[in-house]
């Protein structure tokens, strides 16, 4: 289990996409034991780039590759060029 963030695509077809986790590090103690990870207080607070992350220790989770099928609908509405 882990955290990521990546960019979904505004132009219509099916993209590729690799989201890189992270998970936070948490105690020795914790690690040792493997009892499930430490978790962020907040996630609906996450990190969103690099630069935020730095205030935390963390360790790699692994990578997800994405499949996705972007079907874009009144984007213009919102500013999105397509």
């Amino acid at each position: 289990a882990g955290y990521g963030v990546c960019h979904v695509p505004s132009a219509p077809g099916c993209h590729r996409v690799t989201c890189v986790t992270w998970r936070p590090r948490g105690t020795r103690r914790q690690r040792l034991l493997g009892t499930g990870g430490p978790q962020l207080r907040v996630p609906e607070v996450t990190v969103t780039g690099a630069g935020d992350r730095f205030r935390l220790r963390t360790e790699a989770a692994g990578t997800v590759r994405l499949q996705l099928a972007v079907l874009p609908r009144h984007l213009g509405r919102f500013g999105v060029a397509v």
